[in-house]
């Protein structure tokens, strides 16, 4: 161990901006507990960790355990950033092989925080439009869900981009864009064009519903990492009661303002989407998500063949077993692809795993639920019931603990 305490508290110091950043990027508290003790061990000394979506607590020792450097931050819930992650795991590589000292590391690491997003703003609002337009094809066979979904998810993308140097707009963000689509979907609505309006919602605002949050939260909480596991469930939660809220909220003032008019002449009868559109909104939902992920454009191949393997198990699975064990057998084989790829590169198996069971998620089924409870009637004539929703989530939480059982990763993140 260090008897220098000088060079002790600035390899302390870096370890804990290097446990903020890894929070920035949105990875899980397990994982970055994990990889920060590897780290620590790394640079000779001992560490304790404890963080939470909303607090960030670490201790560190050489010798006598009473004799620690503590450090306790408050931080907000992050978005998930792996175009960051990787970078980071990069890094964290050229110190262990020696090319970079401690303060050219912590230099990188502030560069690396300070960098804005690898994808312009034209691509980044094309990828709301391929998540909320995908989303909406994979669900529905009506064209004109698709196109107001994508237009939708623009508008959304636009508003948050002239809001996002306003800390204030922060907290209701979540709250303000649904009501703004609920506001327009029912004017379009009204106006003669035939879209299954909360469906339509859904699909625009489908880009903030939580559903990694909440099986991540459940992972976490079968783990027995009760703290950020509950507290990402709250969060995850409310989140969605606000996305809910701020939707029927813009549907109200719509149908009061709105009067009934029609625009015979701009409407056109597009017909049913063809039934192979399932295997292009796959992937659209895909690479929509790698980009909004700000995931290196190198590596969205990787992400577009977790979703294929995710999506291609699932569904083979619900066609042979039922949709329960379709769910379970789509996160095994994501999760065992996840973790090979890891083993093989030396890269975070968190960057083809989330792309990949993003598209099994059901959060949204949740938000669907939401709207049957309330509202009394359902978005779409298969929304899944309030104990399908939790068994989906539990069999999802099941295949990604039996593939990290089967295939233990390298790689910390």
């Amino acid at each position: 161990m260090s008897s220098d305490p000088d060079d002790y508290r600035r390899k302390a110091r870096f370890i804990v901006k290097l446990g903020i950043a890894l929070h920035e990027c949105g990875a899980t508290s397990q994982r970055v507990e994990s990889h920060l003790e590897n780290v620590t061990r790394l640079f000779g000394f001992h560490g304790s960790f404890l963080i939470s979506p909303t607090t960030f607590t670490c201790a560190f020792w050489q010798d006598d355990e009473l004799d620690q450097f503590i450090h306790i931050q408050r931080i907000r819930p992050a978005d998930n950033n792996l175009g960051l992650l990787l970078e980071i795991d990069r890094l964290m590589g050229r110190i262990t092989r020696e090319e970079l000292d401690l303060d050219e590391a912590v230099l990188e690491l502030r560069r690396l925080r300070q960098a804005s997003s690898i994808y312009s703003t034209p691509i980044n609002g094309l990828s709301w439009a391929l998540i909320g337009g995908s989303f909406a094809a994979l669900l529905s066979s009506n064209p004109w869900d698709v196109i107001v979904s994508a237009l939708l998810s623009i508008l959304l993308f636009i508003f948050a981009l002239k809001r996002s140097g306003h800390a204030r707009w922060g907290p209701v963000l979540t709250l303000v864009a649904p009501f703004i689509s609920g506001l327009l979907a029912s004017f379009i609505a009204r106006s003669g064009i035939p879209i299954n309006v909360p469906f339509v919602i859904l699909s625009s605002v489908v880009i903030f519903v939580p559903g990694l949050a909440l099986t991540v939260a459940m992972t976490e909480i079968s783990s027995r990492d009760l703290i950020s596991g509950t507290s990402r469930l709250v969060d995850a939660v409310m989140l969605l009661l606000k996305l809910f809220f701020g939707s029927i909220s813009g549907m109200a003032v719509g149908a009061f303002l709105a009067p009934h008019f029609s625009l015979p002449q701009l409407v056109f009868d597009l017909g049913p989407l063809p039934l192979w559109k399932t295997w292009p909104a796959v992937m659209g939902l895909s690479l929509g998500i790698g980009i909004a992920f700000n995931l290196p454009a190198r590596k969205l191949i990787t992400g577009l063949v977790a979703s294929a393997i995710a999506f291609l198990a699932a569904s083979r699975g619900e066609a042979l077993f039922g949709m329960f064990a379709g769910m379970f057998l789509g996160s095994l084989a994501v999760g065992l692809y996840a973790n090979l790829y890891s083993r093989l590169t030396r890269s975070p198996s968190s960057i083809p795993m989330m792309q990949g069971i993003v598209l099994l998620v059901p959060g949204s089924k949740i938000y669907m639920i939401l709207n049957e409870w309330v509202a009394g009637t359902s978005i779409l004539p298969e929304a899944a019931s309030g104990h399908q929703a939790l068994m989906i989530f539990l069999c999802l939480v099941s295949g990604l603990m039996i593939a990290n059982a089967l295939v233990p990763v390298r790689n910390s993140l």
